[in-house]
């Protein structure tokens, strides 16, 4: 039953958005928009909304080495990146009483191990059903049931100057809550992928990735990408994917794990007016190529950097995200017609399409062998060793286990284990002896000038 009620929600969400299909859905024209800002207030009340929301809302761990990566999608370039990362947190939320959970894909792509911290007490371990680096979204499995499920609207007519909200766990601070306004919908990156994306000016920071954006009602409309920030700080320009794509890559992920597209390998940008008027158009209608791969489809048609396809299978001249769609909704194998403009010239091309190549995750397997120490690395220091610069103590040199999970690192010094101080690698294994297996564990840590007691869960079936 959840699982029909969630394909309800797409098909819903889906149809929706087809209304907007082959428009540039400019909030400036949208007659929609108008109306609906004759009937809104000014402003929203996010008390209930929130209220609605933060139960599906879950905040996500994941332990492996990270990779730069830099999608590569049709008609656009991949922008999102991360750099290598032993351990990462992002939020996201859950689609499905049975334990789907969708959140970023760059939080957990090269993840070796996996958790997810659902109603901020149960950390449940989760598996990666697919992941999209164009879309940037994943789906998490978690073994749950009668998980509560976020109240999911659409992104079809969302407007600019709408107030929207956002929930996620930025810093690691659980369930913190946003606002801001719609900047545009939709909006598409400079060197980006292709793909539309809504600009809010709602706060995001790390950790913040996969977690809702909802409107005034307590309706989902999209999933939190990144903040746009040459500094790495917030600068009130943030990007969100809208739930129709979100749901629609969700549905295809979990029944085949991948999402197909078709591809003819080129890189394009959106055209603007002042880019228009340099290639002799009337208008900023159409995906300006940027790039060809050497051996691809479009290469093969004679296409090149400098052409503008105006349209796919028709002449009209059409906006960038249908040009967008089009392409990666066609066939691998399936030949299109694409309207060209060339040299102030218009012109047609005939291809065939390529299949892009599918995103396919590590499968995460669960911890096993022995685990030593929580998986501390410790170096004990004498105050003979550390004249005045170190006090005596437990060292951390390195993490693994549990204590990567737990988020401690090099230079942390352990004070004492629960209520028992320690001085010595042999005062902590003889705390550690005393704790039954698979019990948690605290942990006494200072860190710089902040002394605080972190828990240690090791999973079942480690031992000390």
């Amino acid at each position: 039953m959840p699982s029909k009620l969630f394909a309800r929600q797409v098909v819903a969400t889906t149809l929706r958005a087809l209304a907007c299909l082959g428009t540039t859905c400019s909030w400036s024209g949208d007659r929609l928009c108008i109306e609906s800002a004759e009937r809104s207030t000014h402003g929203a009340d996010f008390v209930a909304a929130v209220a609605r929301q933060a139960p599906a809302v879950v905040s996500v761990l994941a332990i492996g080495q990270g990779t730069d990566w830099g999608g590569s999608d049709e008609l656009g370039t991949g922008a999102r990146s991360r750099l290598g990362s032993e351990r990462s947190s992002a939020s996201g939320f859950v689609v499905s009483a049975d334990g789907y959970i969708l959140t970023s894909a760059h939080a957990v792509i090269d993840a070796e191990e996996i958790s997810v911290l659902v109603d901020g007490r149960r950390r449940l371990p989760a598996g990666v059903v697919g992941l999209d680096r164009r879309s940037d979204l994943a789906v998490l499995k978690v073994a749950a049931t009668s998980l509560p499920v976020a109240a999911i609207g659409s992104s079809a007519h969302l407007c600019a100057g709408e107030w929207v909200a956002a929930l996620g766990a930025p810093f690691g601070f659980e369930q913190s809550v946003t606002a801001g306004m719609v900047s545009a919908n939709p909006r598409f990156l400079p060197g980006g992928s292709g793909v539309a994306l809504i600009q809010t000016d709602v706060a995001l920071n790390p950790g913040s990735s996969g977690g809702p954006l909802f409107n005034g009602r307590g309706e989902v409309v999209g999933m939190n990408s990144m903040a746009y920030s040459a500094s790495g700080g917030y600068l009130g320009v943030s990007f969100t994917l809208p739930i129709d794509s979100a749901m629609r890559i969700a549905v295809e992920l979990r029944s085949t794990g991948r999402v197909t597209r078709g591809q003819i390998g080129a890189r394009t940008q959106a055209l603007t007016s002042d880019l228009a008027t340099a290639f002799g158009l009337d208008t900023a209608m159409g995906a300006l190529i940027v790039r060809v791969d050497a051996g691809g489809p479009a290469a093969s048609a004679g296409l090149r950097s400098g052409d503008v396809v105006l349209g796919v299978d028709q002449d009209k001249a059409t906006a960038y995200a249908d040009i967008q769609e089009r392409v990666a909704a066609a066939r691998p194998g399936s030949a299109l017609t694409m309207s060209v403009w060339r040299r102030k010239a218009p012109m047609t091309v005939k291809l065939t399409v390529a299949e892009s190549a599918p995103d396919l995750p590590r499968r995460t397997t669960p911890s096993s062998g022995r685990e030593q120490r929580l998986g501390l690395d410790l170096v004990e220091r004498s105050a003979r060793q550390t004249g005045v610069l170190l006090e005596p103590g437990l060292y951390v040199r390195s993490t693994s286990g549990s204590a990567q999970r737990a988020g401690l690192r090099l230079g942390d010094v352990v004070l004492a284990v629960n209520d028992a101080t320690v001085a010595g690698i042999a005062d902590l294994d003889k705390a550690l002896e005393s704790i039954g297996q698979g019990e948690t564990v605290a942990l006494l840590i200072r860190r710089g000038a902040i002394t605080t007691f972190v828990p240690l869960t090791p999973p079942p079936g480690l031992t000390r």
